[in-house]
Parts: C-alpha cells; structure tokens; sequence
C-alpha cells in the first residue's frame, strides 16, 4: 500500500467540508485500487465545528461504512498536508489500514488493554481542563506498559469534545453523546508491533543560563538546587547574569539526571514546563508538572532556529530506523519468520500534533512552516494533526513540543 488516504478541508458549513473529505477519500482509495478495509479512522475537527463533533463523526460513519473504529478530538486549530487551518471550521480525516489485532481503542468509559494485546505505541487524547489529568496520564501509562504515548490535550472549555469507539459499541457509555462522543477525560488507540509504528517528540526552547541540579522536590515545587534554597540560587544568577543572558522567568526545561544540556538546544529526553508561580513560605519554584530529585534544571527561551534543528533532528531518526531492521514481526505473523524485516521500509502516514504557542493561532487557513519542513525531510507524506494546549508524551505533559507518530510499510517494488 504506498498511502493512507487522507483528506482535509475547511467551509463555513461543517456538512459541507465533510462531503469534501468524503469524495476526496473515496477518490483516493479508488485510484490507489486500495483492495483491503480501512479498520480504524482518525479524525480531527477545529474549534467551530465542536458543537457539531456528533454530527462529523456520524456523517464519516455514515458514509464509510467499511470502517470499523473512529478515534479522533477537537483542537485549537487542524493541521493537514503543509495547511494549518487556524481559527477556521476545518475536519482532516485519515483512514489507516492497521489490522484490527494490531490496535486496541480506549477510552476513559472503555479499558486501555485488552486480553493477549501488548501495546507498542499509543495515540492519546483529552481534555486540559479535566481534574487530575496528570494522576489520569500515569494510570494510563501503568495501563499500557510499555507504550511509548504521544498526543495532546487542548483547553477549549465547554467546546472540547473527543471521540474513540466502533461502529459495533452499543449501547455506547453514559459519558458518550448520541454519536460517540465524550466529554472530559482521556481516549485514544493503542497499537502493537505489528502495527509497525515510530514516535517521536521535538522541542522549540534553547537553554538559556546554566543547568542547576534539583536537591528537593515536593510535587510540582522545587524547593533546592544544588543543596540551597530554589528562589535564593535562582534569585543570585539573575542578578549576576549580563544584559541579554538573565534567566528566563516562565519556561524551565527538567533533563534526567547526567544529561548534557547544550548551549544551541535541549535533549530529547527533556521536559519544558511552565512556572506556575513561586511558593515564598517555602522558597520554592511552582512548575506545571512534576520534577524529581536529581534531575537537571534549565532554563529556556523559545527559538524557531531551536525548533528547527530539533525538527531536523527527529526526521533524521525517522529516515535512520526506516533504512534499519529495527521494527521487530509481531509474534503472530509467521512463526518461522526471523526477529527483524528487512532493511527498506517506507512511510504511509503521519499524525502530528504541536503546541499551539509554537506559531500562533491563524485567523485563516496559511501554508504552515512546520510541515513544510517535515514533508521536506520526509517526502510528501499524508500528514495530519491538530494544534494543543499541552502536548503527551510518555506520562507527561509538555509546553511548547510537538509529537510525530509515524506508520510505516515495507517497501515494495515497482511494477
């Protein structure tokens, strides 16, 4: 199969934009001569068409009946091709042909694993606003072990709607609409090895100052670096730093323990975290995630160059594992079948999701740098996602990243 069809489109009327997601999937599956069914659907809506998230996800349904799942959100924006669509009513809607073992949908009504499923990867989203949402992320994380999560949560207040079920799932769960659709929590799809998937996440902050290791920690306050007070260390390098270089007040990047910080961009294994505010009973740093004893500290600016190179970075990795026999067989395809496939693979989709502070939201649909460098490195890819508040990967939440969940193919010879 050389692509996942995949369609996108924008109108001022949500029924409008769906019909032209449905011809231009159809057309695609036609000209392909696409002889398997898509199983699983992932769909995402902008903010104007989430009162009528219910309607989108039955028409889709409605009209590609073949397909058996339909997982998918609201975001502040879609982002589709080399478009972000911004501020306007957009769906963008990819049908993976992802065999039904290999993935496992959930959501926060429906259990994350299943009897004999052993999840790789998974694509997870939800609801910034919903309660205990960092304590929801490491229950599912525990869940899905040993996934790799990537996805996103968006704060759209009363607006935010997500959806994850199959056409088979009735009667639906209470917290479900009419047509599927869930309010608050997390959803999303789990998927195998043999779904033959690759996840990645990107940064858009530079260091800024030196890296401080934490000494005490208490939840979300930092409450020592380096054996003193937080407030106090942080307080002695602002005012000694020279013009241009003072530390940041509102991003702090958190690296395990013996990681090198560089001067030009932060590590993959990095956390940005925003400042909450400051605990002045205890003189302690508020962040808006969780950091551990040992840990290193740093502070961080936002930088496009940074975002960049991290960009570059990450496809770099993606064109190293495709030309690797690094995606292991799932252990029920062929028995006798060696550890590995060969060397040569390909990518027959893409689901990116970013913050949406990276570039701002657009009043209007616009070409979008981010995936243009992306389809640069990777080739015209079908490429798909939406714009987040706060981005998931692994049990945390990160500010100002994006993520990249890859399908990829064995490569197949032209006839």
């Amino acid at each position: 199969m050389p692509f996942f069809p995949c369609a996108h489109a924008a109108h001022p009327v949500w029924k409008q934009a769906v019909h032209q997601v449905i011809v231009q999937l159809n057309a695609q599956i036609s000209v392909q001569q696409l002889g398997d069914t898509p199983c699983l659907g992932l769909v995402y809506v902008s903010a104007p068409y989430a009162s009528d998230a219910a309607g989108v996800a039955g028409m889709l349904a409605s009209a590609l009946p073949q397909v058996q799942h339909w997982v998918g959100c609201t975001g502040h924006g879609v982002l589709a091709g080399d478009m972000d669509y911004g501020a306007a009513g957009a769906v963008a809607v990819m049908l993976a042909y992802v065999q039904t073992q290999d993935y496992h949908v959930f959501s926060d009504a429906a259990a994350a694993t299943a009897q004999g499923f052993v999840a790789q990867h998974a694509l997870v989203h939800g609801d910034a606003a919903s309660t205990a949402l960092a304590a929801h992320l490491t229950d599912l994380q525990q869940q899905l072990q040993p996934a790799a999560m990537v996805g996103g949560v968006s704060d759209l207040q009363t607006r935010h709607v997500q959806w994850a079920w199959g056409l088979n799932a009735v009667p639906r769960p209470a917290s479900f609409g009419g047509d599927g659709v869930q309010r608050g929590g997390l959803s999303g799809v789990a998927f195998s090895a043999g779904a033959e998937c690759l996840t990645l996440g990107m940064h858009a902050c530079r260091p800024s100052g030196r890296s401080y290791t934490i000494t005490g920690v208490e939840d979300n306050v930092v409450l020592e670096l380096e054996g003193r007070s937080a407030l106090d260390i942080l307080n002695i390098a602002a005012s000694g730093a020279a013009a241009g270089d003072a530390l940041p007040s509102t991003l702090w990047a958190v690296a395990p323990a013996c990681t090198q910080v560089h001067s030009n961009c932060l590590p993959p294994q990095a956390r940005v975290l925003r400042v909450m505010g400051v605990d002045t009973q205890r003189q302690g740093l508020v962040l808006s995630g969780r950091a551990q004893v040992g840990e290193v500290l740093t502070g961080c600016l936002q930088d496009v160059q940074a975002a960049r190179a991290d960009m570059r970075r990450a496809c770099a990795q993606v064109l190293d594992a495709l030309t690797c026999d690094v995606i292991p067989i799932a252990p029920e395809q062929e028995p006798g079948a060696s550890a590995s496939h060969g060397a040569g693979r390909s990518i027959s989709g893409a689901i990116y999701i970013r913050n949406h502070a990276r570039h701002g939201r657009a009043p209007r649909p616009r070409v979008d740098m981010e995936l243009q460098w992306i389809r640069h490195a990777l080739g015209p890819v079908p490429l798909l996602g939406f714009s987040s508040s706060a981005e998931i990967e692994g049990p945390h939440l990160q500010h100002l990243s994006a993520q990249l969940l890859v399908f990829t193919q064995p490569l197949q010879a032209l006839s």
